[in-house]
């Protein structure tokens, strides 16, 4: 019902039925001018012979266009709701809660979106017309049995209640089957989509064996789901095929009887093995059917627990952005991460005044990023306040939250088109001047012009074609072309090179001067100039202060910023190795 509710078109899956129906009544009586056509043969009545093998030649023709009237019609309905159902899919990822995308795998996500959406197309366009022709036919061939030879009807379908009920039963495991195998297949497309993705820490680790192997689990799981899946059926149209045989062999042999006896003409008879066929073989392969249909519907049921899932709430209001003192404010803010009662952010106090530059550094997994996830709105279920502009950021209405951010991540996202179409992901309506003086900004421009396509270059799935440095500066060029009052750089240098890092500090210093800035840091060297740093640890602010005076206090700052430079510089410090290296273990 949810997938007729949410398909358009229902007058073409109306008149599709209708066509249906109709159609299929034609194919019961065509067995009634197969017994005067036979019988006229029999007899010598030629005239009469030729007028019904006319009319049954009419029927045929009726029959044909009515068979491309309703696959025209209900595959214009299937194709427009599959449209429309995939469009409301992707939709709702984009618009899902952060917490559920992290819970998600993205290969299950695909999963649902193309094997099991090819499952409901099959159910729309194959099963459901077949569940209303199937049995309509069984029902229409049933009567016209019974009016031909009512002793006879009985006789051939005596087997029909032992066939009901056996396939019936045979037919209730297929659905807990096919969900099985559904889920399975979605873990072998977890598996490939992390060997898509992770391609290059695949080859470096040499992974290819470990993964592989892991494939070859899960694919074996799924042949395995499959076979068992496949049995359910072969046993199923073992056991229904079997018993449609009978009501044949008693037809031919009481009907031969009956023929003999002078009550059945040899056409009547004829026709009478034609209808039994409309009746024997969907009651041979309806539970056959039911089980197929079974199967597509919990594909369904499995798409629409992603069009039920969580999404980002849609309320607030679009507040003007004004440059109030404080800026941004924790107030005693504790968050943990649903499922998991560990709080990762404690009783977390801080301020930000406009145009300062806060940096936030501590020992990995102390809470850093969860604070501008906070900021972005991604969770809701916080306790405390978050203030940006004045306004708590419950009360803001997302997409205008964000819209005064630009962040600039660690892990640069980049979209597989041109150079041009990512930076205008910054300022949609950007002109190609102002694309331009945004490159030259984030020193981008040298290493755009040089690419083949220049601007219009087409970048790879992810970026991969550029460097990291490269994909960096492309970041930074999409976050001035944005234009927005607070920006965010979450460890945006830490995994670079330092003459990557030396370019991208340099167009860092340009576009923070005049914003508001909170530097997410792993690298404490590059947040020397901030104006203040919070150090942050279990969720805490534990010391604040500029650079000099966390030095001087010789607290965990100065621990971690030593022991930084100490790798950086190649020394030794008082740790042994095995101790720097015990440490560093533990802190990852």
């Amino acid at each position: 019902m949810r997938l007729f509710k949410l398909f358009p078109g229902k007058p073409r899956l109306f008149l599709g039925i209708m066509v249906t129906i109709l159609s299929s009544t034609l194919m019961v009586a065509f067995s009634y001018l197969m017994m005067l056509t036979v019988d006229a043969a029999l007899e010598g009545e030629r005239d009469f012979f030729f007028r019904v093998l006319m009319a049954a030649g009419v029927f045929v023709v009726i029959t044909l266009v009515m068979t491309y009237g309703r696959t025209k019609l209900i595959g214009s309905y299937t194709e427009r709701g599959m449209a429309v159902l995939r469009e409301r899919f992707g939709a709702k990822i984009a618009e899902m809660s952060f917490d559920v995308m992290q819970k998600t795998h993205s290969g299950e996500l695909l999963s649902r979106g193309t094997n099991d959406m090819q499952r409901i197309r099959n159910f729309t366009f194959t099963s459901l017309p077949r569940l209303i022709q199937i049995p309509l036919t069984a029902m229409l061939a049933l009567v016209l049995l019974f009016i031909f030879n009512w002793q006879l009807t009985l006789i051939a379908l005596a087997m029909a209640p032992i066939l009901i009920i056996g396939s019936s039963f045979l037919a209730r495991p297929i659905a807990k089957a096919s969900k099985r195998v559904q889920e399975k297949l979605g873990r072998v497309n977890s598996v490939l989509t992390d060997f898509i993705k992770g391609a290059e820490v695949v080859k470096a680790y040499n992974l290819e064996e470990t993964l592989g192997e892991k494939n070859r689990l899960y694919v074996d799981e799924s042949v395995e789901s499959g076979r068992h899946l496949a049995k359910r059926h072969a046993v199923l149209d073992a056991f229904g095929r079997a018993f449609g045989l009978v009501p044949f062999i008693a037809t031919f042999l009481f009907g031969g009887y009956f023929v003999i006896q002078g009550t059945m003409t040899v056409g009547m008879l004829l026709a009478f093995i034609n209808l039994l066929n409309y009746l024997t073989f969907p009651l041979s392969t309806f539970a056959t059917l039911l089980g197929e249909t079974k199967r597509d519907l919990v594909s369904a049921s499995r798409v629409f627990d992603i069009l039920d899932a969580e999404e980002e709430r849609k309320d607030g209001k679009a507040h003007p952005f004004e440059m109030k003192d404080p800026l941004i404010a924790f107030e005693n803010v504790s968050f943990n991460y649903k499922g998991d009662d560990k709080l990762v952010i404690r009783n977390l106090d801080f301020q930000v005044r406009p145009g300062e530059t806060v940096a936030i550094a501590g020992p990995s997994g102390g809470g850093k990023s969860t604070i501008t996830r906070l900021l972005l709105g991604y969770f809701d279920h916080y306790e405390g306040n978050i203030f940006l502009g004045g306004h708590e950021v419950r009360d803001w209405n997302l997409a205008s939250l964000r819209q005064n951010i630009a962040i600039v991540s660690q892990e640069t996202f980049l979209f597989p088109e041109s150079i041009k179409e990512n930076l205008a992901h910054g300022k949609p309506r950007a002109t190609d001047e102002e694309i331009v003086t945004a490159a030259k900004q984030a020193n981008a421009h040298d290493f755009i012009a040089a690419s083949p396509a220049g601007y219009d270059s087409e970048l790879g799935e992810l970026g991969n074609t550029l460097s990291g440095g490269q994909k960096q500066r492309l970041s930074i060029a999409r976050a001035i072309l944005k234009d927005a009052p607070v920006l965010l750089l979450d460890e945006a240098t830490s995994a670079l090179d330092l003459e990557s890092e030396a370019l991208i500090q340099e167009a860092l210093a340009e576009i923070t001067a005049d914003k508001t800035t909170v530097i997410i840091a792993h690298r404490l060297s590059t947040i020397k100039d901030a104006d203040r740093i919070l150090v942050v640890d279990e969720g805490t602010i534990k010391e604040e202060g500029d650079h000099e005076s966390l030095l001087a206090r010789k607290g965990l700052y100065a621990r971690l910023y030593e022991r930084q430079q100490d790798i950086e510089e190649g020394g030794v410090d008082d740790e042994s190795e095995e101790e720097r290296l015990a440490t560093a273990t533990a802190n990852v």
